[in-house]
């Protein structure tokens, strides 16, 4: 053929033609619709469509083997969350990676009920971001970057203007700490840990006015890990700052920590070696 051709990148073609898969049903694209508003259970979703809620249970096992929506247990109820992370597939195909966005979960913190005589009802998260991510590595590697060399992954605009470095202890009660050239500020604390499996951080996130709660759960998936996270916070915010947060943690652990393992490409606030931190006095 003349004139110039553009080659196909195969191993991008693979990836992708799942998520075009599940995309091209209206009713799958009107399930993400609704989930990019907020996570939603179930019954929830199937109230919103005319047929049946086991045909709606289907386009959602489509949509979850896609790994376009990630589903959690919470007590008796399964609740269904946009992923924003396979999303980068589809932007990395025509556009520049630095240029690429992700999809925000925006989510608003219900009404406080304040009138006597009515019923309390339970006060939703202002953020509650679940993410399924697949990295090239051993668990013993994700659980290092994640907790050795935070500094790697972690960095702006996540932290302060102030902040020359990052540590956090490895033990439980241990600090996630922000350190400065005249001291520093904890992020938050450990309030999980099983090695190479399981971490938990809790704690304000640079948030302000709340709190909030990161879960990171690993396991092996034949020559991958997968890295189950979930981040639930109440906090005073606006749902354009939730949005923030949600794509922020995408970020984080969908492109900075990924890359960190797979490439050793560090994306955090340390861009060279892990520096020596001082404690704080």
């Amino acid at each position: 053929m003349r004139g110039n051709v553009v080659l196909l990148d195969r191993g991008l073609e693979e990836e992708t033609a799942p998520l075009w898969r599940a995309l091209a049903d209206p009713t799958r694209r009107r399930i993400l619709d609704l989930l990019r508003q907020r996570p939603l259970i179930t019954g929830e979703i199937a109230a919103q469509f005319a047929i049946s809620r086991i045909a709606v249970m289907r386009h959602l096992e489509v949509l979850c083997e896609a790994g376009l929506v990630t589903s959690r247990k919470r007590g008796r109820e399964r609740w269904h969350y946009l992923n924003a992370v396979p999303l980068q597939k589809l932007q990395r195909r025509w556009a520049e990676p630095t240029a690429a966005g992700f999809a925000a979960t925006l989510l608003r913190l219900q009404d406080t009920v304040e009138a006597e005589g009515r019923q309390m009802e339970p006060i939703q998260p202002t953020v509650d971001v679940a993410l399924d991510i697949e990295i090239a590595g051993s668990p013993g590697a994700v659980f290092a970057a994640l907790t050795k060399d935070v500094g790697g992954w972690w960095g702006p605009p996540f932290v302060t203007p102030r902040a020359t470095s990052l540590a956090l202890e490895p033990r439980l009660g241990g600090l996630f700490t922000e350190r400065w050239d005249n001291g520093g500020q904890v992020i938050a604390s450990v309030t999980g840990w099983a090695q190479d499996e399981y971490l938990a951080l809790t704690g304000s996130f640079h948030m302000g006015i709340g709190v909030g709660v990161a879960t990171f759960d690993l396991a092996e998936a034949g020559t991958v890990t997968l890295l189950r996270f979930s981040f639930r916070a109440i906090a005073v915010m606006d749902a354009a700052v939730a949005g923030d947060v949600s794509r922020g943690w995408a970020e984080l652990a969908g492109t900075r920590l990924k890359q960190l393992v797979e490439t050793g490409t560090r994306l955090g606030i340390d861009a060279g070696e892990p520096p020596a931190v001082r404690p704080i006095r």
